[in-house]
């Protein structure tokens, strides 16, 4: 299973949507980019695979802009609670896991 440490291998704070927000530094483009951008495609939803678990323990803050652009972005190809079995989170805190499911449901526009 592969496990992502998202504030050490990415950054501690989670609040740019693009380049054109905050400092444009840290982006959620750059962090779907890069650890997320074999799941950009249908395919990739259909088979089975090992859950990828993104570690929170380091992250101090993670903003709806954020959390839309990296993750409700999925929603194009499955609903919220199929994204959340294949994208897992751990070490999370209620309000941060708040933030990224509400955006999930947000972005869901229904099949």
């Amino acid at each position: 299973m592969q496990t992502i440490d998202v504030g050490t291998e990415f950054y501690h704070r989670l609040a740019n949507r693009d380049h054109k927000q905050g400092d444009g530094k840290h982006t959620a483009v750059e962090f779907r980019t890069r650890f997320l951008s074999h799941l950009d495609n249908l395919e990739a939803w259909k088979s089975p695979s090992e859950p990828i678990m993104l570690n929170f323990k380091n992250v101090k803050k993670i903003g709806p802009s954020f959390a839309s652009e990296a993750f409700g972005y999925f929603m194009t190809y499955v609903k919220p609670e199929e994204f959340l079995k294949k994208v897992q989170f751990i070490n999370i805190s209620d309000v941060q896991f708040m933030i990224i499911k509400e955006e999930l449901k947000s972005a869901y526009k229904g099949k």
